[in-house]
């Protein structure tokens, strides 16, 4: 008996009384005649009952094309494939068979067959759009992009707003480093699809390599709009304005991103920087000290919250952080003995602070050297003064 013809009827049967047979087992035979037990052969087609209730036969092509359907449903590709290689094998003109081959050759990842089943059915249906993309669809998962722009091409002849055949076309350009192409083509997209929040996204990136911060922040506004539950539209605009300096409007948006993500150390770290840098710096503090508690006490983290320390007369903290920080021994040295030699400054121990400062000096850091020899010379000074106003008091 013929395991896949007996497959094949009996689960069209099952789902949906499709086909019926000639009762008792047989073998297929040669000439696609079932033979049965008795030795008599039943008819090559079967019949079934259409949506209006009127009997219809199946000829052995279609009987096929049924059970491939079913093996595809079933995630069974190697029957399915099998069952539409023989459809159209005794049907050269089924454009259903040909196109479902395709999808199931394209499905197995042997997009070469594929597209050779979509050409196939493209000649049966010629300029039929959804076959045109698949084979474009199939020449970029080959790589050949030259090849899926040709085709990708024809969807965009046809219809200049043509939304598969845009979209696609700018991620070819885009990948061969035409941005300024892919631009043109995403924007066309955009026309077709105006809720298409990716492609919002990715020319938000495009201008931002161009340098256009204004259309970077624009597509990312309209992305966030159009996706508001795709809260990395959210997290990509932030963090544009903190790189960008803007950090009044940074800061808003990290605000409700702490919210969404309380758990996310680098939000709490960049919305405490952020804070430092606008009127509310006496907020920082909280903000970068929960960082540090999920786990972002880098040595930056450290000696950016002993300078807000110091900038909010919190100068036993400042010393405090910048100890945490050089502890560590991840870098940042001269950033936090400079805001270690201030705090000490702050508090009159102008000694101490000049410790700090030349340990400052020997490193010969590009950023925080220079301002601790006059923070030096400083202390020098305030020693002197304090050294005289004393002589004074013993005189008086």
């Amino acid at each position: 008996m013929n395991v896949r013809r007996i497959c094949a009827v009996s689960m069209m049967i099952v789902l949906a009384a499709l086909v019926g047979c000639a009762s008792g087992g047989g073998s297929q035979t040669g000439t696609g005649a079932i033979e049965t037990t008795a030795g008599s052969t039943a008819s090559s087609t079967t019949s079934t009952t259409d949506a209006q209730g009127f009997e219809r036969n199946l000829g052995p092509a279609e009987i096929a094309y049924q059970s491939a359907k079913q093996f595809m449903s079933a995630g069974n590709y190697t029957e399915a494939i099998a069952n539409l290689e023989k459809a159209v094998s005794i049907k050269p003109a089924y454009l259903e068979a040909w196109s479902d081959l395709g999808r199931a050759y394209s499905d197995r990842k042997d997009y070469e067959k594929g597209i050779a089943a979509y050409e196939k059915a493209l000649e049966l249906s010629p300029g039929n759009e959804a076959l045109i993309a698949q084979i474009g669809y199939n020449y970029l998962n080959l790589e050949q992009y030259d090849k899926a722009a040709e085709y990708y091409g024809m969807l965009v002849q046809k219809d200049p707003n043509n939304y598969i055949g845009n979209v696609n076309l700018a991620f070819i350009a885009q990948r061969n480093g035409n941005n300024s192409d892919a631009i043109t083509y995403y924007e066309k997209a955009l026309e077709s699809n105006p809720t298409d929040a990716t492609t919002m996204g990715t020319l938000a990136n495009l201008y931002g390599e161009r340098g256009d911060t204004a259309k970077r922040y624009e597509y990312l506004e309209r992305a966030i709009e159009a996706a508001p539950d795709n809260h990395q539209f959210k997290k990509q605009l932030a963090r544009a304005y903190f790189n960008d300096k803007n950090y009044e409007k940074a800061v808003p948006l990290y605000e409700s991103l702490v919210t969404i993500y309380p758990d996310d150390a680098d939000l709490h770290k960049r919305l405490g920087f952020a804070l430092s840098q606008t009127d509310r710096k006496n907020e920082a503090p909280a903000e970068l000290e929960k960082a540090i508690e999920l786990g972002a006490g880098d040595s930056f983290t450290w000696a950016i919250l002993a300078k807000i320390y110091n900038e909010n007369g919190m100068y036993q903290k400042a010393i405090d952080a910048s100890k945490s920080g050089l502890a560590l021994k991840q870098g940042e040295a001269a950033f936090l003995n400079y805001q270690w030699g201030e705090a000490l400054s702050k508090l009159g121990d102008y000694e101490g602070a000049i410790v700090r400062f030349e340990q400052v000096v020997s490193m010969r850091d590009a950023t925080w050297s220079g301002p601790a020899e006059k923070q030096i010379e400083r202390q020098q000074k305030l020693i002197q003064r304090r050294k005289a106003e004393k002589e004074k008091e013993m005189y008086e």
